[in-house]
């Protein structure tokens, strides 16, 4: 809208003093009509990077809206669907995205994969452990992902896996699964909470993060370090 300002803090790689890329968005700030908002990259000690606002909120969801790019949903959430296959009704408690054979699946959020292997009617399934109590499931896979194997940890939005028409299935799709608390849910209709927050532990130095990051955004000015320009642009 006319008189709304966007600002971004972000890197610009050199190369031999030429300017070589843009490189990552450290800051970015919105102020308008109808409030402010600001988003800061930050790096925790142990590696783990997202984006927050000034009081250390994760600006992501905790799960994307779906595990990959799909076609059309061929079966929702049910306790009471007709198999195709089996000619009987019986509990459907996921949902069938279906999809081209090979289409990437990807784990909807950071976790640790319990289970990749054959599991009955499933075929080729992965099943991933999230944080407070929650489970991810993805059936009928053509293939894993690169490096998913059992115990290994997940990001969101990493390649598990590959739609397929393995197991018990009347064509390619992904047989998509989630559990709370040891519960199926419906997925489409949770409401699905925010990313964890910055740790406690972790707290001033986050503080220190955002002290430079509003400094940068306040000023627009240009830090000029080599091989990596921090550069304030405000349109």
């Amino acid at each position: 809208r006319p008189g709304d300002t966007f600002k971004l803090v972000w890197e610009k790689s050199y190369k031999k003093g030429e300017e070589f890329s843009d490189g990552r968005i450290l800051a970015a700030q919105y102020l308008g009509k109808e409030g402010s908002h600001t988003a800061i990259l930050f790096e925790s000690p142990e590696g783990h990077k997202d984006y927050y606002t000034i009081k250390g909120e994760s600006l992501r969801k905790k799960f994307l809206r779906s595990p990959l790019n799909y076609r059309r949903i061929s079966s929702y959430f049910s306790y009471k669907r007709f198999h195709p296959i089996l000619k009987y009704y019986r509990p459907h408690l996921g949902i069938d995205y279906a999809a081209p054979l090979g289409t990437p699946v990807v784990s909807i959020g950071d976790g640790v994969a319990t289970y990749v292997g054959w599991k009955n009617d499933y075929g080729r399934f992965v099943k991933v452990k999230h944080q407070n109590g929650y489970y991810s499931t993805y059936g009928h896979l053509s293939r894993y992902g690169r490096g998913i194997k059992r115990g290994v940890k997940v990001k969101q939005g990493q390649v598990i896996g590959y739609v397929g028409t393995s197991g018990l299935s009347t064509g390619p799709h992904l047989d998509f699964r989630v559990v709370r608390n040891g519960k199926f849910v419906n997925f489409l209709k949770i409401q699905i909470p925010a990313a964890e927050s910055v740790k406690d532990k972790y707290r001033k130095e986050f503080e220190i993060t955002k002290k430079e990051r509003l400094s940068q955004v306040g000023i627009l000015s240009a830090y000029r370090s080599f091989p990596h320009q921090i550069v304030a642009a405000e349109r």
